[in-house]
């Protein structure tokens, strides 16, 4: 999870996570690769948002947060997505992100 870190940028009402994002997976799930970027398989198509919105939903009820704290705030359309995560720091990100 150290390497994790790295991925996180603190902001001033949260932080900001960068994704990779794999659309059309069996199932959604996040995971950290070897450099420390994070990989997010996604079970939706890349199709009029709907791999958009898995994404807040699947953070949604991973950190137990509202949907409107989870915002795609760069990358709408490419596979690489900023996500801004408001209400949570980095511990409790990384605790909640952390359980199987």
């Amino acid at each position: 999870m150290d390497d994790l870190k790295q991925s996180i940028m603190r902001t001033e009402n949260g932080i900001r996570i960068v994704v990779h994002v794999v659309p059309n997976a069996k199932e959604t799930r996040l995971q950290l690769e070897v450099d420390g970027s994070l990989l997010m398989r996604v079970d939706a198509p890349p199709v009029k948002g709907k791999a958009n919105r898995e994404i807040v939903k699947w953070f949604s009820r991973k950190l137990r947060k509202p949907s409107s704290q989870i915002r795609i705030v760069a990358g709408l359309a490419s596979r690489t997505k900023t996500l801004e995560i408001t209400g949570i720091d980095e511990g409790s990100f990384l605790e909640a992100i952390d359980q199987r």
